[in-house]
């Protein structure tokens, strides 16, 4: 019998069968083979998009791995972990790079599979065998609806190629179309954890450390990837586009809601990945793709940081989150007053809302190192930081922008964004209020963002 470690303390376990020891080796083995074999017949293909989730995913795997050795010392499951997470990673690689709809849908498929066992590893807990379920549920979803779409495409296009399917999207049938991108944007919401499918994240936090970190290094953030890759599929259906922002304007939201009444830290992180998931998908909604990809990408470096550091924040006081009264409300007329400018300037046309955001975010941290210095002179150096941000997110973006360019079509005209704009920022000075007790939600409201992504309960023996 082998100990391993629950919430409850050390609980004696069986140790893994051979079977269960040899899954991880032979999806490992598997896809190794196909990146080979997909390098070797020429079924590769370097994007932007697919560059940055495949740098994403192998500049994390390993830092990942390096910190599951200490923190998972004394699991007996840590050899399985890692060969996981490596194949995590070569699935990601794989989906990443894919010319040819086979290997795509392998490497998407691949990624799920993996990360159900990933999170079920805690094998003896009840909990961590629920999350696992619903990560399943929520995988074979997004599994189907790719399948489904990247079948679609090639049957109508009569071509196996993402690249041949792409340049031929406009003398596809237009139902054809229409058909493949709302599987396209089921398949992307599923394994962003957008609503209806936030449930799943929410409860992965029973899953180790470890692998909530390796979920940003390119797993649930794939969804922005997928979209971005079949960018002419999405916007050959408005009415798909639509339905994606309004699905990505109901997860920020959700996710921002979630994140007042969750005092659990790693709680707490996945109610904002649910909504930064949601601001993303609405950004690929708006075409404003290089935005979104470099969204993905910094959310996923910092939240991957955010949860390998999270386990150092238990027992610390919870500190403020909120900005004196007056101020977020200033921040954001300021905010408007620049992008009703921009919008006269004809500067960001299909960006105006990521940017005003990124804008009212980087506004807020450069007022918190301001107030700072009132109490330390020596602390002068953090005023520096939200600048260096502002400048590196500014650099990036036009790094990004002119290998990844946005749309020619932009779904919502500028008045329209400011108009979305406003709404957000609305919603931002109404929660730095309720995280600073100035108002508070109703009990009711409360209680079910307090319970969201709980277990349902059930007679059944686990």
């Amino acid at each position: 019998m082998a100990s391993t470690y629950s919430p409850s303390g050390f609980a004696t376990a069986p140790a893994p069968s051979t079977a269960t020891s040899l899954a991880p080796r032979a999806a490992l083995a598997v896809m190794a083979i196909a990146l080979v074999a997909a390098g070797a017949d020429g079924l590769v293909t370097a994007t932007p998009a697919g560059l940055a989730l495949a740098g994403l995913s192998i500049l994390l795997t390993p830092l990942v791995l390096v910190f599951a050795r200490r923190h998972l010392r004394a699991d007996p499951r840590r050899a399985a972990h890692g060969r996981l997470a490596t194949a995590l990673a070569a699935a990601t690689v794989l989906l990443a790079l894919a010319d040819n709809v086979l290997l795509l849908a392998a490497g998407w498929i691949a990624a799920g599979r993996v990360m159900t066992a990933l999170v079920g590893h805690a094998a003896d807990w009840a909990e961590a065998r629920a999350a696992a379920r619903r990560v399943t549920r929520a995988a074979l979803i997004a599994d189907l609806a790719l399948v489904g779409a990247l079948g679609t495409l090639a049957f109508a296009a009569k071509s196996a190629t993402i690249g041949g399917i792409l340049a031929a999207v406009p003398a596809l049938p237009p139902a054809a179309v229409l058909a493949a991108a709302g599987l396209l944007v089921l398949a992307a919401v599923a394994r962003c954890a957008a609503p209806p499918f936030s449930g799943w994240l929410l409860s992965s936090v029973a899953a180790p450390t470890p692998v909530s970190a390796l979920m940003h290094a390119g797993f649930v953030n794939a969804g922005g990837f997928l979209l971005i890759r079949f960018a002419p599929v999405l916007e050959a259906a408005p009415a798909a586009r639509a339905l994606l922002l309004a699905i990505g304007i109901g997860g920020a939201l959700w996710g921002s809601a979630l994140m007042l009444v969750r005092s659990d830290v790693k709680g707490a992180l996945a109610a904002s990945t649910v909504a930064q998931m949601g601001f993303m998908l609405l950004t690929c909604a708006l075409g404003a793709y290089a935005a979104a990809l470099w969204h993905m990408v910094a959310h996923g470096l910092f939240k991957a940081w955010l949860f390998l550091g999270s386990a150092g924040t238990i027992g610390r006081p919870r500190q403020a989150k909120a900005l004196p009264q007056a101020v977020p409300a200033l921040i954001a007329l300021a905010v408007l007053i620049i992008a009703a400018l921009a919008m006269e300037a004809g500067i960001a046309e299909t960006a105006l809302l990521p940017l005003g955001l990124a804008l009212a975010a980087l506004l807020s941290a450069l007022l918190v190192a301001a107030s700072s210095l009132r109490r330390d002179h020596v602390r002068l150096v953090l005023i520096a930081v939200p600048a260096l941000l502002i400048a590196l997110n500014v650099g990036a973006l036009a790094l990004i922008g002119a290998v990844q360019p946005d749309t020619t079509a932009p779904l919502l005209s500028p008045p329209w964004q400011i108009a979305l704009l406003s709404l957000f920022l609305a919603g931002w000075v109404v929660q730095q209020d309720l995280a600073a007790g100035r108002r508070a939600l109703p009990p009711a409201l409360h209680a079910r963002l307090l319970h969201a992504g709980a277990p349902a309960t059930s007679s059944r023996k686990d």
